[in-house]
């Protein structure tokens, strides 16, 4: 299952901090390029292995 995330930062450390924690489950990453604004937006798809994705929305993921 692919999942896509929108991410919100202000410095691009913050955007490398995220993207090193999520590396394992990484597809792809795609960061606005001059964005004009306080806060930036980086697009992340992410792959959930099926024994991991729960059909209930009431309990997490981890």
């Amino acid at each position: 299952m692919s999942v896509r995330v929108r991410i919100s930062y202000e410095k691009p450390q913050e955007l490398h901090s995220v993207t090193e924690l999520l590396k394992p489950i990484i597809k792809s990453c795609k960061a606005e390029k001059g964005a004009n604004g306080r806060y930036k937006k980086a697009y992340l798809e992410v792959e959930i292995s099926g024994g991991k994705a729960q059909k209930s929305a009431d309990t997490p993921l981890i």
